[in-house]
């Protein structure tokens, strides 16, 4: 009837990463007037064996990716850790492309003479008001150097950041008001 007894220590440890499946890459457009976009991110898929703890992303440090996102391409670094602090990572991206037009207004019609002695006239247009929700990049035009007698048409181009352009036309009326 001798009974002996021991003890032993039987530790399990959680070795096992959390499962992660990142939401898919976006793409989408600025909001209208604005060179940002309001993007709404789908949700994180995460499990664990033992269970999940947090989940964040470097983005706004939620779980939750949703946000105002800047043009161009963003990346959000997802990170869950489960409840004995093993961690996974995945990654997605969020592409704001700026699709939208620049605004021109083209100046009224011209009417001028021609210059003292010549068939033509020098002319000095005004450029027209543009604005872009990204900022213009350029305002060009086709005018000649000088304009001949009749109506020339000057075809104005405005081009954004993004190289989104946008057109307006103006004439340029040249007479001969000149004695012989």
């Amino acid at each position: 009837g001798n009974i002996s007894t021991c003890s032993m220590t039987v530790t399990v440890n959680d070795n096992e990463i959390p499962a992660i499946t990142c939401p898919a890459n976006l793409t989408v457009s600025t909001d209208p007037g604005v060179c940002q976009a309001n993007v709404t991110v789908a949700a994180l898929a995460a499990s664990d064996n033992c269970g999940v703890a947090t989940i964040s992303n470097d983005f706004n440090g939620t779980a939750n990716a949703s946000g105002i996102y800047p043009v161009g391409t963003t990346t959000v670094i997802w990170t869950v850790t489960d409840i004995h602090g093993n961690v996974a990572t995945c990654s997605m991206t969020v592409t704001v492309n700026d699709d939208e037009a620049p605004a021109i207004g083209c100046n009224p019609a011209m009417s001028v003479s021609t210059d003292g002695g010549s068939c033509f006239a020098t002319v000095v247009l005004t450029a027209p008001a543009t604005s872009d929700n990204c900022g213009v990049a350029s305002v060009t035009n086709n005018a000649p150097a000088t304009f001949p007698i009749g109506t020339t048409t000057v075809t104005w181009t405005v081009t954004d950041n993004a190289g989104n352009t946008n057109t307006c036309t103006q004439n340029v009326t040249v007479t001969d008001n000149e004695n012989p």
